[in-house]
């Protein structure tokens, strides 16, 4: 006798949020936190048929706690996707573990080079964050086409981050014809940045270029100023040290500042205007980069469940799934593209801060266009 007993409900898709809830990035969390919460709203928390359901770890920016919580989200909550890390060191402490795992994971914001190398790439680890390289090497060659600067200072955390991501710009600035005639490194976290400033201030430079993130960043761009750099060594870096959400903490000295970004907050394209609005919508203010990253994640995992109908358990068939469906993907930072390591091809441009309408904003000045890692990384593969 036929019972008509309805199929069992499939349990709910778990996302894990590797993130530092604590520490010094916050905005970093935020903006990645906010996002993916907005986009799963925005299909109803459900995706394939499945419920969507989020679990939030804090790896405190640090790496043996990151690999702590990694364990956790994966061993006890038995999750089927992970957003995260914010920090490069994190990322390659979990790195190992994680690829063999059976899961996905998204990285949104460790961009240290290692990490989508083909050494270190895995078929199931995906980066929407743009690598050390992309971020920094071509800002090198810009500038040297673009300005009259070819004798560059150089300051920098010292971490990971800090060293790759200042080596790729060093390497595309000499290879460009321009000289890095100092090197300066302060420890992340530094609280007094005038032992360095006067390090950095050194006869034949005619600019500097910094890259700090978070908190560091507002202190360092304040006391670049204070100290009576500003308008004798123009500033660049990455968009780190100049960050939307970080300029009112800033304040004017950020004025002036030109960087590298995969993301204008003001870009003019349908896709960003419906993000803005959604985004202003939710939360009262408008996203930043780390919010395109994170949205850029969690539309990821919001297709490739509804291309596999919910049916997410194997990952390689994923991961497989994930690469064939990337380019039908419009982000808020215009197409979407993944190298063969799965490191995201980023759409690059460069930003000046300026004021305008009393508020502090980058705004757009030129597009480099496409980057891919292995456009940008022959200076270290060799």
């Amino acid at each position: 006798m036929a019972t008509n007993l309805p199929a069992a409900e499939k349990p709910p898709i778990k996302v894990g949020l590797l993130l530092p809830y604590t520490g010094t990035m916050p905005f970093q969390t935020k903006g990645i936190n906010d996002a993916v919460e907005l986009y799963f709203d925005e299909i109803g928390r459900k995706a394939g048929g499945r419920a969507i359901q989020v679990i939030k770890e804090d790896d405190e920016n640090n790496p043996t706690t990151g690999l702590t919580k990694v364990r956790r989200l994966v061993e006890e909550q038995k999750v089927n996707f992970i957003v995260g890390p914010v920090h490069s060191g994190v990322g390659l402490a979990i790195h190992e573990y994680v690829r063999k795992q059976k899961i996905i994971l998204f990285n949104p914001c460790a961009n240290t080079r290692e990490l989508t190398s083909p050494e270190k790439a895995s078929e199931n680890i995906f980066r929407t964050v743009e690598t050390s390289d992309q971020g920094n090497y071509p800002m090198g060659k810009w500038i040297v086409k673009n300005t009259p600067h070819r004798n560059m200072a150089i300051i920098a955390s010292d971490f990971s981050g800090g060293h790759h991501n200042i080596e790729a710009f060093k390497a595309g600035f000499e290879e460009a014809g321009g000289k890095v005639i100092k090197e300066v490194y302060p420890k992340l976290g530094s609280m007094d940045f005038a032992p360095f400033l006067t390090t950095i201030d050194v006869k034949g430079a005619d600019a500097v270029y910094a890259w700090f993130v978070g908190t560091d960043a507002v202190r360092f761009v304040q006391q670049y100023e204070e100290f009576g750099l500003k308008n004798r060594l123009p500033l660049f870096g990455y968009v780190t040290i100049a960050d939307d959400p970080y300029l009112p903490s800033v304040g004017e000295a950020a004025v002036g500042i030109i960087a590298g970004s995969h993301y204008p907050v003001n870009l003019d394209t349908p896709k960003n205007r419906v993000f803005i609005k959604a985004y202003r919508g939710k939360y009262g203010e408008p996203p930043y980069r780390y919010s395109e990253y994170g949205y850029t994640a969690a539309n990821l995992i919001g297709a490739v469940a509804e291309a596999l109908k919910g049916e997410i358990e194997d990952t390689s068939r994923v991961a497989k799934e994930l690469k064939r469906i990337a380019s039908r993907i419009e982000t808020p930072s215009g197409p979407l593209a993944f190298d063969q390591y799965n490191q995201r091809i980023v759409n690059f441009y460069v930003v000046r801060t300026e004021k305008r309408d009393g508020k502090l904003v980058n705004v757009l000045v030129d597009k480099i266009g496409k980057v891919g890692q292995e456009d940008v990384w022959k200076w270290w593969r060799k």
